[in-house]
């Protein structure tokens, strides 16, 4: 329905009625233009016309056409002789003045409050876009947090929940029968020992995921992590260190093998923590009781971490269903993923030959995109999350410079809209001194001959003696009366002075100087 509302409002009464307007203003603008040079009393009504012109939408183009058309009437009075090319530039200096100077002004000015308005506006929506940004970037952020809270509780209460399962096995079992064995009891009381270690492991595992919750809520509320891209390989040793000691208490069968060295292992940073946590949180969650083999291969420009688990096998007996290593499964796989393509690493994960493989391709942080200092904010585990830099949104400073620079370009076009028309003006006031120059040089007399002239003679005797032009008669002059430039040098002191013959009957009536009469 968009397009016939505005197809409509295009064509409204109101829109009509104003381009009949703005049509009218441009033929009343070239039509003053013209008279402006027969009356100067038309050069007010001009210039009260031209600077509305040029505030209305299109009085640029308007305006040209106006003046275009002044100037074509302006050309064909001169080619009928209906006026000189004098009175031509002499219309032309006068419509510069009261004509185009204000219309380029007034279309200099409205431009000028248009920039101010669309700089303003276009400003404003950069710093609402680079809000948006900002909001969505600190999202982002904060989404990769709660996935590493994720993947952090969960591979916690994954050993809380294989240490439950081994104490719901050990109640499971027949007391009686236990002690049918010995009447002294000494596998119960083994039995007890095992029962009470279990608890106090399982307690102990679900305090410290209590407090990596309290941690991470924290870092969520922040959005910011205590850890960064890089630690020491040292710490991330000990890191992997306690996830197999851990994995081992909670009574899971975990190998670690491959030495990757100090070198590779700070080069890769949390990262690999985060990996091999992800394997063996899956290895205790879906496979329990199997055996979890974690391979670090380091070669020189990557780290290899594969972690791998025979499948469980179904309740029915039947031989697990093997399926090729692709980049799949649940949160935890899809968050990994994530976090390790950012750093340009990859990550497949499925079950194949029998086992669920879980294998990461990590590159060093001073190869990936944006190196260490790429910005990635670690997660709870301290794992990196693939936060792109925010970018702050604009300040009033900003805003505050892009309106005055957008003032200084209207201030530059009113300057031009000026000196334009004033440069105009010069040339047409050099060009009618230039065709007076040209005049007075066609009806110079020469005083000689003007000293011999007496009242009396013939106009056909004094032709002859006369120049082929004469000079046009100021207002109100006699028309029998013909003048004739003293000097064609307009420095001269007699510059603008003229010598007077006026005819009757044919004869010479009179003669004098008239100071100031050449034009």
């Amino acid at each position: 329905m968009t397009p016939p509302t505005r197809i409509d409002s295009e064509y409204s009464p109101g829109n009509a009625a104003a381009r009949s307007l703005r049509l009218i203003l441009a033929a009343v603008f070239a039509v003053l233009l013209v008279l402006a040079g027969v009356d100067p009393w038309w050069m007010l009504a001009l210039a009260a016309v031209a600077a509305p012109l040029g505030l209305t939408d299109g009085g640029a183009r308007l305006g040209v056409v106006g003046m275009a058309v002044a100037v074509a009437a302006g050309a064909f009075a001169v080619l009928v002789g209906w006026a000189d090319v004098r009175d031509a530039l002499v219309t032309t200096a006068r419509g510069v003045v009261t004509g185009v100077l204000p219309w380029s002004v007034a279309i200099a000015w409205r431009a000028r409050r248009a920039g101010e308005a669309d700089a303003a506006l276009s400003l404003l929506r950069e710093q609402e876009a680079r809000r948006m940004r900002a909001e969505a970037d600190l999202a982002r952020q904060r989404l990769q947090l709660a996935e590493s809270l994720h993947d952090d509780l969960g591979h916690a209460l994954s050993l809380v929940a294989v240490n439950l399962g081994r104490l719901e096995l050990e109640l499971e079992r027949d007391p009686e029968t236990d002690r049918s064995r010995s009447a002294a009891g000494p596998n119960s009381a083994g039995r007890e020992s095992a029962v009470r270690e279990s608890v106090g492991l399982a307690r102990s595992q679900v305090s410290d995921a209590v407090a990596r919750l309290g941690a991470s809520v924290q870092t969520l509320r922040t959005g910011l992590a205590d850890g960064g891209p890089s630690m020491p390989a040292e710490d991330i040793q000990a890191g992997l260190d306690v996830l197999v000691q851990d994995a081992r208490r909670a009574g899971a069968d975990v190998e670690l093998t491959g030495s990757p060295g100090p070198d590779a292992l700070a080069a890769c940073g949390p990262a690999v923590l985060r990996v091999v946590q992800e394997g063996l949180t899956n290895a205790l969650k879906h496979a329990p009781g199997q055996p979890v083999r974690v391979v670090l291969d380091a070669g020189s420009e990557r780290l290899l971490i594969t972690v791998r688990n025979p499948l469980p096998v179904p309740s029915d007996g039947s031989p697990a269903a093997d399926a090729p290593v692709s980049a799949v499964g649940g949160t935890g796989v899809r968050s990994l993923t994530h976090h390790v393509r950012a750093r340009g690493g990859s990550v497949t994960a499925g079950a194949a030959d029998g086992e669920y493989v879980l294998r990461a391709e990590l590159l060093p942080v001073s190869t990936t995109r944006g190196g260490a200092g790429n910005g990635h904010a670690a997660g709870p585990s301290g794992a990196e999350s693939d936060g792109t830099p925010s970018q702050d949104p604009l300040d009033a400073d900003a805003v505050t410079h892009g309106l005055f620079r957008a003032r200084r370009r209207g201030g530059a076009l009113l300057l031009a809209a000026v000196l334009i028309p004033a440069t105009a003006l010069v040339v047409v006031a050099a060009a009618i001194q230039l065709s007076d120059h040209l005049d007075a040089r066609r009806a110079q007399l020469d005083p000689e001959v003007f000293a011999r002239l007496s009242v009396g003679d013939t106009r056909s005797g004094v032709r002859p003696l006369l120049p082929p032009a004469t000079l046009d008669p100021p207002p109100g002059a006699d028309p029998s009366c013909d003048y004739y430039a003293v000097t064609a040098d307009p420095l001269a002191d007699a510059s603008g002075d003229a010598y007077r013959i006026c005819w009757a009957d044919d004869r010479v009536a009179s003669t004098n100087l008239v100071v100031g009469g050449a034009r």
